[in-house]
């Protein structure tokens, strides 16, 4: 009796569809988290756009329709309310200074009237060229704003924005795991979410900046006419204060943008470019690829409490 030995069919039809079912859902999660990350570097690139930023002054806005506004109010009702301002305080000093008239102090009265003189000439001029005078100002620390966006430092080398998406041929998906794949779904859309916060955040705030400064520009007239005299000149060097600090706050937002790639690379390594995404679609080093995502957005965070923060910080540096 001859005995056939028995053959091992190493098919097993039901584990094969079950890895086939597994490569099907963890290549569809991970196109979907895909699509999320690029959505989120996408809008992050946007809001390195420095438009509304380092635009000039009478071009914020994408033209000069709105400056045409602050020119047409600063002309015909806030000047003649400067001048009149000026005026008053003027005719306030002169009469303080007849009222030290006597028959001894004629030559100290008219040097006094002689340097009222000299004020009003300065405090007039300084009225009706305050919008000149905020232009130039402008335009004078808007170098620094450009110059941060231009550098060559501050080209995006091979930095996290330039990466869209995990390499997909990197990711064995024999051995990819659901639940890791489901998790990076998870933070692309936590991704997407803060990165469009990011966006709105910069972006109200570039535009908040804008009209504040057409409001200052427009409205120049009435703190510049405090400067001349001594019980009002805190107030005029106020203004002048805040409106440099307008201006200067667009150089910190730029200066934020353009170092948020740097930090992000810094301070957490890119997960595209070290295939941290790809670890976890496999479900390996879980905790330093979860590690990575949440600190890549603690940066994206710390991005837009920069953006809001620019306007304090530039008070701070000008002590104000």
């Amino acid at each position: 009796m001859i005995i056939t030995p028995a053959i091992f069919n190493p098919f097993d039809p039901v584990g094969e569809i079950a890895s086939m079912i597994n490569e099907v859902i963890c290549k569809a999660l991970v196109s979907i988290a895909n699509f999320l990350f690029q959505g989120y570097y996408g809008i992050i690139k946007a809001l390195t756009n420095s438009s509304y930023i380092s635009g000039g002054l009478s071009k914020l806005f994408g033209n000069e329709e709105v400056w045409k506004l602050v020119k047409d109010v600063h002309s015909a009702a806030v000047v003649p309310i400067g001048e009149g301002i000026l005026g008053l305080f003027m005719l306030i000093q002169l009469v303080k200074i007849s009222q030290r008239i006597d028959a001894t102090a004629t030559l100290p009265a008219v040097k006094d009237i002689v340097f009222l003189f000299v004020t009003y000439v300065i405090m007039h001029w300084l009225i009706i060229h305050s919008l000149d005078l905020a232009t130039a100002t402008y335009d004078v620390i808007n170098k620094i704003t450009t110059n941060a966006a231009l550098s060559p430092s501050s080209a995006l080398d091979k930095s996290p924005l330039d990466f869209g998406a995990a390499d997909d041929s990197d990711i064995d998906w024999s051995k990819a795991s659901i639940g890791g794949c489901f998790m990076l779904v998870i933070f692309g859309g936590l991704s997407l979410f803060v990165g469009g916060v990011a966006f709105l955040i910069g972006l109200v705030m570039a535009l908040a900046r804008g009209i504040q400064l057409y409001m200052y520009a427009a409205f120049a007239p009435i703190p510049l006419s405090l400067l001349g005299f001594d019980e009002t000149r805190q107030s005029g060097i106020s203004f002048i204060k805040n409106f440099i600090s307008l201006c200067l706050a667009g150089a910190i937002m730029i200066f934020s943008l353009v170092a948020y790639p740097k930090i992000l690379t810094a301070v957490a390594t890119s997960g595209f470019t070290d295939n941290v995404m790809v670890k976890m679609v496999m479900g390996g080093s879980s905790v330093d690829s979860l590690r990575t995502l949440l600190t890549g957005l603690a940066v994206t965070i710390l991005l837009g409490l920069a953006l809001v923060k620019s306007g304090a910080w530039a008070k701070e540096i000008l002590g104000s």
